[in-house]
C-alpha cells in the first residue's frame, strides 16, 4: 500500500502538468501513489510511471476533482500539488511523513515564480488557529495531512470554489488539530494570467469570500492574493 496519496487536479495545462509530475517523481520518498484528476480535455499519462492513476471529473470543477481523488486515495497521508506548481525540495515527502507520525497537519514555505520573468520571491508565513481567522497564509501545494481527517470532518466544501482550502484549514483548526510548519521553501508557485486568484475573477472571489466569512463568523475579510504576503527582500 502507498504511504502517501498525492493529488494533482488539472485542466488543459499539459505542459505545466508534466513539469509538476516530474517534480513528484523526483521525490526521495518513493512509496506514494499519484492521482491526476483530469477536469478538461483527455490525455494519457500511463507511460510515465506505474504509480500514476488517472481519474476524470468531467469538467465539474477543481473542488469536485479533489474530492473525487480523496475518495480514491489509498495512502495514510494525502498531499496536494497544483498542476502549474513544482516541488523544488526532493525531500518534501520524507519530511512531511516524519512529522505526521506525531502531528496531523503539515505545511511549508514556498517561492512565488513569476512567468513574467521577474525574480522568485519567498513566501514564508506562519499559520495558527487565530491567524487563519484573518488570512489564509498556507500554500495548498505544500500541505500534507492524515487522510483520516476527511472521515471525521467531511470533504472539501464545493460551494466555496475559491476558498475551499481556507475553509478546510479553518475546519481542521476548529476541530483542535495543530499545524506543523516547515520554515523553508518546498514548492515554486507559478504566478501567471490563468491563476484562479487572477484579477479577472475579483467579483466572484469577493462573493465566495463573503460566503466563507459567514460560514465561520469571520467578520469583514480583505480580499487578497498570496502575492500580497510577499515581503520585499530589502524591507
Amino acid at each position: 500500500m502507498p504511504r502517501v496519496s498525492i493529488i494533482i487536479p488539472t485542466k488543459n495545462r499539459v505542459a505545466f502538468l508534466h513539469e509538476a509530475i516530474h517534480s513528484v517523481l523526483g521525490q526521495s520518498r518513493k512509496d506514494f501513489e499519484l492521482l491526476v484528476v483530469n477536469d478538461g480535455e483527455p490525455f494519457d499519462l500511463k507511460t510515465l510511471d506505474p504509480r500514476i492513476k488517472q481519474l476524470c471529473s468531467n469538467e465539474a470543477g477543481a473542488v469536485v476533482a479533489r474530492n473525487l481523488a480523496i475518495t480514491q486515495s489509498q495512502g495514510s497521508f494525502v498531499a496536494f500539488l497544483d498542476d502549474d506548481d513544482i516541488w523544488i525540495d526532493p525531500h518534501h515527502l520524507v519530511r512531511a511523513v516524519h512529522h505526521l507520525e506525531t502531528e496531523h497537519f503539515f505545511f511549508a514555505d514556498g517561492v512565488m515564480r513569476f512567468m513574467s520573468g521577474a525574480p522568485d520571491q519567498a513566501f514564508a508565513q506562519a499559520a495558527s488557529a487565530q491567524s487563519l481567522r484573518r488570512d489564509n497564509t498556507i500554500l495548498m501545494s505544500t500541505i500534507c495531512y492524515r487522510l483520516a481527517l476527511h472521515k471525521s470532518l467531511g470533504s472539501f466544501d464545493q460551494t466555496l470554489p475559491y476558498y475551499y482550502d481556507w475553509d478546510w484549514y479553518l475546519r481542521v483548526s476548529a476541530a483542535g488539530y495543530s499545524f506543523k510548519r516547515h520554515a523553508a521553501p518546498v514548492v515554486a508557485i507559478r504566478v501567471h494570467a490563468q491563476n484562479e486568484s487572477g484579477a479577472s475573477k475579483v467579483m466572484e472571489r469577493r462573493q465566495n469570500l463573503d460566503r466563507l466569512s459567514a460560514k465561520h463568523a469571520l467578520g469583514t475579510i480583505t480580499l487578497k492574493n498570496h502575492t500580497d504576503f510577499i515581503v520585499p527582500e530589502n524591507s
